[in-house]
């Protein structure tokens, strides 16, 4: 058994084939979305891999931001805008416990390599990552393990009549109507792209729903961000030739009034992004176009539709139910990085508690 850190694209690319199988079908922990992020987004790339002879059993996906307040930070490849969920170490649940063994012996070892792991939306059910962190803390780095936003997935039943019957009367009774009154007349048209030319096609009507919609909230959209847009046209060709990407867009009266960027694996669909008219929020468009794409995962015979990361409130409305995420963190097994991490999480508390405050005084403002 051995351990290898690689710190280049240029490393991590012949292990894609390798990568892929490890990976088990899931798009955003594979060479396609995590390879292209490092490139599209200049990341410096800090990958531990695990082999057992010449064969790679293992990696952790990392990369490495270096700041005064916190020193050397391993973080996970694809963070931040993309908002790449359910990374792990990549690894079969039979070479788990070998894996994080080697990695964690390895960071303890090498440990001026690094100051702090942190690791955000971690699924709190990951086994894996609990035997990093346990094993970790054994060795003499001091862990934290704190709530974070919740993925949200909806465990779809095998067909639509049942999952209605898990509707509230009211909600059952407007998917209906939006069915009958809408979805199936010849005014409606549901589109999934199939063919590199159909998302050619479907692409810039995407991009413009999403863009026109998040501006009319003020916002300046997930597309105005050159690597975003970009890292996301690419990944969609990727993956599209390996059957995980879902975009589809709906027509009403012969115009899009809405668009859904979604990813696939064996059981699961991922509802990463998507758009609306803004001119035509009154017809429901997003309602219309969730039905449509809930119908297909069905049958597909898809057991769950994530809606990742975000408490918003339309997603319990479709019974989806929060699953619980972690940012774990561990400090490097010296004084030093121990109590600077100590000192951060003080300034980070007292922030809070001030922040906190604060909101509490603007809503109940002294008479």
């Amino acid at each position: 058994m051995s351990l290898r850190l690689l710190t280049s694209i240029d490393e991590l690319e012949p292990l894609a084939g390798d990568w892929e199988r490890l990976a088990g079908g899931v798009p955003m922990r594979g060479p396609d979305w995590l390879i292209g992020w490092a490139r599209h987004y200049e990341a410096d790339p800090f990958v531990l891999s695990v082999w057992r002879g010449d064969q790679l059993i293992g990696l952790a996906p990392w990369r490495t931001d270096a700041s005064v307040r916190s020193g050397r930070v391993l973080c996970w490849l694809g963070d931040g805008e993309v908002c790449t969920d359910h990374l792990t170490l990549i690894c079969a649940e039979s070479d788990a416990a070998e894996v994080v063994a080697q990695i964690a012996d390895w960071l303890v070892d090498e440990s001026q390599e690094w100051d702090l792991l942190s690791l955000d939306h971690c699924d709190q059910t990951d086994t894996t990552l609990g035997l990093l962190f346990d094993a970790l803390a054994h060795r003499q780095c001091e862990t934290t393990a704190q709530p974070d936003d919740a993925c949200w997935t909806i465990e779809l039943p095998p067909d639509w009549e049942a999952y209605l019957a898990l509707q509230s009367k009211s909600h059952r009774k407007q998917l209906r109507r939006a069915e009958r009154r809408v979805l199936n007349s010849d005014a409606c048209v549901w589109r999934l792209v199939e063919t590199p030319d159909e998302l050619h096609q479907a692409w810039p009507i995407l991009v413009d729903l999403h863009q026109r919609r998040r501006n009319s909230l003020g916002e300046p959209g997930c597309f105005a961000s050159p690597p975003f847009a970009a890292f996301q046209r690419e990944l969609a060709e990727r993956l599209l030739a390996k059957d995980q990407l879902r975009v589809s867009w709906l027509e009403l009266d012969g115009r899009p009034a809405a668009a859904e960027l979604h990813f696939a694996c064996p059981n699961h669909i991922y509802a990463y992004q998507g758009g609306v008219d803004p001119d035509r929020l009154d017809d429901e468009p997003g309602r219309l176009s969730t039905i449509a794409t809930l119908h297909h995962a069905m049958q597909q015979s898809r057991t769950s539709f994530d809606f990742l990361r975000g408490d918003e409130p339309y997603k319990a409305h479709w019974r989806a139910s929060p699953q619980p995420t972690l940012c774990r963190c561990a400090a490097a097994p010296r004084r030093a990085a121990r109590l600077r991490a100590q000192a951060n999480r003080a300034a980070d508390s007292l922030h809070d508690l001030l922040k906190s405050g604060l909101q509490g005084v603007l809503s109940h403002p002294q008479t």
